[in-house]
């Protein structure tokens, strides 16, 4: 779901579950992933920018390793 914004994105959240925080560079994309009570974010990896594709599919595996329940560009 794509929010248009805070309040519906945080509506449509569950209670609890790490949100992964996105820096998109021209060249890398930062990832930062919180704690499930969303505390604290720590940065994970960065992912060196390819083809759309590519990026998209590494994104996904860290979202879904780590259980992401959102994901904020910041």
């Amino acid at each position: 779901m794509i929010a248009a914004d805070w309040d519906a994105f945080r509506a449509a959240l569950p209670a609890t579950g790490p949100l992964m925080g996105l820096d998109l560079g021209t060249e890398t994309i930062g990832v930062a992933v919180s704690d499930g009570f969303r505390r604290v974010a720590t940065p994970l990896e960065t992912v060196r920018r390819k083809k759309f594709g590519v990026d998209a599919k590494a994104l996904l595996a860290i979202a879904e390793g780590r259980a992401v329940a959102g994901i904020v560009l910041g």
